[in-house]
């Protein structure tokens, strides 16, 4: 990467703008018709109903620190993103962790500064104190990319909410 003529501080300073524009979860959402924000509730409710798991999803990152931010690029039309936003916003409730969601088309510095070919949403950048990439969420859970179509079945079921959650604890635990 030294060679790259990519600046990290420069990149900071982006992810740190990209942030600070960002929408709490709730403004994000009253953004949406009245059937999209229905859509998004109803996957908030099924969520809801897990906590056990949700406390399991959220176990491994219970020692992170402050600072940690999850910017989430993300339109009220998208299907992946009413389902997927309810966990985030949900994480970020529980956990020391703020949360910024932009859309899709104020995310397009993303593309440079995170090195994917395309933004898919829900995009999520895991962001350490210093506004630093710690990992990404992009679209559905891995267990749902990794999987086949039973995995998707369950996916738009709404039986693998939990699984976003999971994701990314696991890139905050391993951001410690």
């Amino acid at each position: 990467m030294a060679d790259h003529p990519f600046s990290w501080r420069k990149a900071m300073s982006e992810f740190a703008a990209l942030f600070k524009q960002g929408k709490s979860p709730e403004e994000f959402i009253n953004t949406g018709t009245p059937e999209q924000i229905a859509d998004l509730r109803r996957w908030q409710a099924l969520l809801e109903t897990q906590d056990a798991a949700i406390e399991q999803a959220l176990a491994p990152a219970r020692q992170i620190g402050e600072g940690f931010r999850l910017l989430v690029a993300a339109e009220m039309w998208c299907p992946d993103c009413h389902r997927n936003i309810p966990p985030m916003a949900l994480l970020c409730q529980r956990l020391p962790v703020a949360i910024a969601i932009i859309t899709r088309d104020e995310a397009q510095p993303l593309i440079d500064l995170t090195g994917v070919e395309k933004v898919k949403i829900p995009f999520a950048v895991v962001l350490d104190a210093t506004f630093t990439p710690r990992g990404l969420f992009i679209e559905r859970p891995a267990s749902v990319v990794n999987g086949g179509a039973a995995e998707l079945e369950a996916y738009r079921r709404g039986d693998l909410l939990v699984e976003t959650i999971s994701d990314i604890t696991a890139l905050l635990a391993s951001a410690q």
